[in-house]
């Protein structure tokens, strides 16, 4: 592994590594209120805020930042306030920051390289700036993770409850979605909007195959997604791949790896209770 000695590859598997443990973490709870489609819809809504960054000249990193968690903070206040579906209003998002990037960007004439890096992900190139802010935001994730663990649970499970109990249920949820698309952002650097999603969504569908609880799915879900992306960064190196590929298929790897020792599991209880 000479190739380990060059100190942008270890910034690359710095940065993958701290972006994925987070936003697994984020993918249980959005999973267990049945938002696990909200990757895919500010992944793709951020595709908006990135093609208006070249636009505008301003640093993408930045400004998509801040474009993506406003476009989460709306999208939550029409599912909450509005009462929308929201299935619904993901897919007002997807379809928007997707016709808005197409507009934008065969107007300034902008679709290069720069933008196929945004599309499949470069997190090889991580600057350390970049560096510092994915460090900044996992840090936040575990803390708000850690601070309102209990909270969190309660209001993943049953809202109503939560209310009922003095929890601010509302401001949890906006943090929350918040927290969300500041990793989805960071996400996107490492494997791609098109490919961002996963990594809020597989690590947590995975762990909740085999975990016996709510805390042991955190962890698992934690461990999967550190262990597929150490893999998934080892394998491109090795085979001269894209690490946005090799990540994401390692993901799914784990997932039908679980799958099926979950069903094989299954199956022995149900022979075993039959004999």
């Amino acid at each position: 592994m000479l190739l380990l000695e060059y100190a942008f590859l270890w910034k690359g598997l710095v940065g993958g590594l701290l972006i994925s443990a987070s936003s697994s973490l984020v993918g249980v709870f959005l999973l267990m209120k049945r938002l696990s489609l909200l990757g895919a819809g500010l992944s793709h809504a951020a595709f908006g805020g990135i093609a208006l960054a070249i636009f505008l000249r301003m640093d993408p990193t930045l400004f998509t930042l801040l474009y993506t968690v406003l476009s989460g903070l709306l999208l939550q206040f029409l599912i909450e306030k509005r009462g929308l579906p929201a299935d619904t209003v993901i897919s007002l998002f997807f379809s928007l920051g997707v016709a808005l990037a197409i507009l934008v960007l065969s107007i300034t004439q902008n679709l290069g390289s720069n933008v196929y890096s945004y599309l499949f992900g470069s997190v090889l190139t991580v600057s350390d700036r970049e560096l510092y802010s994915a460090l900044a935001t996992s840090l936040l994730t575990f803390l708000f993770v850690l601070a309102y663990y209990r909270k969190l649970l309660l209001i993943s499970f049953n809202e109503e409850l939560a209310t009922l109990r003095g929890v601010k249920v509302s401001l949890l949820n906006y943090l929350l979605i918040s927290i969300a698309s500041a990793n989805i952002v960071f996400a996107i650097k490492a494997v791609g909007l098109i490919l961002a999603s996963s990594f809020i969504a597989i690590p947590p569908m995975s762990a909740l195959l085999v975990a016996g609880s709510f805390f042991s799915t955190l962890a698992l879900s934690l461990f999967l997604s550190l262990s597929a992306t150490l893999l998934g960064m080892l394998l491109s190196l090795e085979l001269d791949a894209p690490p946005s590929a090799t990540i994401i298929l390692c993901m799914v790897f784990i997932f039908l790896i679980l799958t099926l020792w979950k069903g094989i599991t299954l199956l022995k209880r149900r022979l075993s209770k039959t004999s």
